[in-house]
């Protein structure tokens, strides 16, 4: 049957535009926000310290520790007035205050505040500590205009030759003098921001049409190679030299497989953490209906076979979702002071009524290896699946050894059956995930192809490694090694030194 030709994707082209734009923008919208926040931090700093470089040389001999102790009256308010509404409350300040340790106000411009409270109680100490602070804040002009925008700036006041505050002074600039400072950077951030985006945008766009344009070229080449292969085999060069251009596109297909295996992994991981708990609900609902007692034989029987399939579909959710912890790099494992032997001899007899069910001798021959440090749950975790895999894999009256001893700061672990084996070619992929041998499928022995992927990551994850060993019809010999207690604490002490070392050049 002749296949169709391939058109060009336009929509693929649209969709890298739409996320190159989307990109973009999102970049300028960060770069603006954090520049403008800057540019207004320092606009703010700099109306401050101009504001009060200028009170304190018009106020350092002209206050009074009197001016502090109590609200000025009088002929001294005059003077203040004078002072304050002639040389302090120039244009861009419209509004200052005097106040003491306890946060009263002594003098202000607007009379009717002295003798109040300043409404930044909070900020009192701080700022008779020597601390000046700023905020902005809406308030009234000294000359009677309401929800005024202003840069409130506290400033304590020494006397001269004195470092300790005698109180302090509240200015109230007029925030449009810094707004405007800001308004005018702004204005030229965004101009030169957008012309840049806007740039690089049009740049990139004709790179994304030709790189779509060249995939869906090539994907029309294979096509056409493909309908053309039953008349290029009379021309064998011809069809070798297809051949390798096919290769090569297949290559370049590489690429978009990857990020398939990737969406791929993600809708996994998502899948198995959304089962989870409706598993684990019927799991409790199934219990609840073996224990009432209006039961059949029979119906408890179908029900043990509905829960043994149901804790089954569980632990292979918590398998995906443990292989997406690793593709994630969330995989962590608690470190402690691990005695392996222990860890054995309960796998031993956590396994052992699977066993004697199958007829099949498990043994053990534990040595007297040093202390390991590890995490005991996930290493458990090894033993149950490398034991575990020997006896699904060895027959009625066959045998399982599992042998532990230690050799150069390193705790040997052997798991050895005589099993179904595996093939040479097969066992390079036995770790590979999902991967189940020929012999595992031909014999109908249950399995996801996951137990050996998850041990290897929990070995690698204690810096040691596995190795496996098999012929068929004879066994298979499964050996980790991981390091002693004290090859691990030279480990990270070398590690350390080299991190010095490296720092000092």
């Amino acid at each position: 049957m002749p296949l169709a030709p391939l058109g060009r994707p336009p929509r693929l082209v649209l969709r890298f535009a739409l996320y190159t734009g989307a990109v973009l923008l999102a970049a300028g919208l960060a770069i603006l926000w954090t520049v403008n926040h800057e540019v207004a931090a320092r606009a703010q700093r700099t109306v401050e310290t101009q504001a009060r470089l200028f009170a304190e040389q018009n106020l350092r001999r002209q206050l009074l520790t009197s001016d502090f102790t109590k609200p000025v009256r009088g002929s001294r308010r005059a003077v203040l007035d004078d002072l304050f509404r002639q040389r302090i409350l120039i244009p861009g300040i419209v509004g200052t205050r005097l106040f003491n340790s306890s946060g009263t106000i002594t003098y202000a411009a607007r009379h009717q505040l002295i003798g109040t409270k300043v409404p930044y109680l909070a900020d009192v100490s701080g700022v008779l500590a020597g601390v000046p602070k700023r905020r902005v804040t809406r308030t009234v002009s000294w000359r009677g205009q309401k929800n005024v925008k202003v840069l409130q700036s506290l400033i304590p006041v020494r006397q001269a030759g004195s470092m300790k505050p005698i109180g302090a002074l509240e200015l109230d600039q007029d925030y449009r003098a810094v707004a405007v400072t800001v308004g005018e950077a702004k204005s030229r951030l965004v101009l030169i921001l957008g012309i840049a985006l806007l740039v690089l945008y049009l740049a990139l766009f004709p790179i994304l049409r030709r790189v779509t344009g060249e995939l869906a070229s090539r994907n029309r080449r294979l096509h056409e190679h493909a309908l053309e292969r039953g008349s290029l085999l009379e021309a064998e060069r011809a069809a070798r030299a297809e051949a390798e251009s096919i290769q090569r596109l297949l290559a370049d297909q590489n690429d978009r497989l990857r990020e398939l295996d990737r969406m791929k992994d993600e809708f996994v991981s998502l899948v198995s953490h959304e089962l989870r708990t409706p598993l684990t609900s019927i799991r409790g609902y199934l219990e609840l209906f073996r224990d009432s007692g209006d039961l059949t034989p029979k119906q408890r029987e179908f029900l043990k076979v509905v829960d043994r399939n149901a804790q089954r579909l569980l632990e292979l959710v918590g398998d995906l979702l443990f292989l997406a912890k690793i593709d994630a790099g969330a995989f962590e494992i608690d470190l402690d002071e691990v005695d392996l032997a222990q860890v054995v001899e309960e796998s031993i007899e956590a396994s052992r009524p699977m066993a004697e069910s199958r007829k099949i001798e498990l043994v053990a021959s534990i040595g007297n290896p040093p202390p390991l440090v590890g995490d005991r749950t996930r290493l458990a975790q090894v033993l149950d699946n490398l034991v575990s895999n020997a006896l699904k894999f060895t027959e009625a009256g066959g045998r399982v050894e599992v042998t532990l001893s230690s050799e150069d700061e390193h705790v040997l672990l052997e798991v050895k059956d005589t099993g179904l084996g595996v093939s040479p070619e097969e066992q390079p992929l036995l770790f590979e995930r999902f991967f189940r041998s020929s012999r595992a499928t031909e014999n109908a022995i249950p399995g996801t192809g996951l137990g050996l992927t998850i041990t290897k990551a929990i070995v690698e994850r204690h810096g040691g490694w596995i190795t496996l060993e098999s012929e068929g019809s004879v066994g298979t010999t499964v050996r980790v090694e991981l390091p002693t207690k004290a090859a691990r604490r030279a480990d990270v002490a070398g590690r350390e030194l080299l991190d010095v070392a490296a720092v000092k050049r």
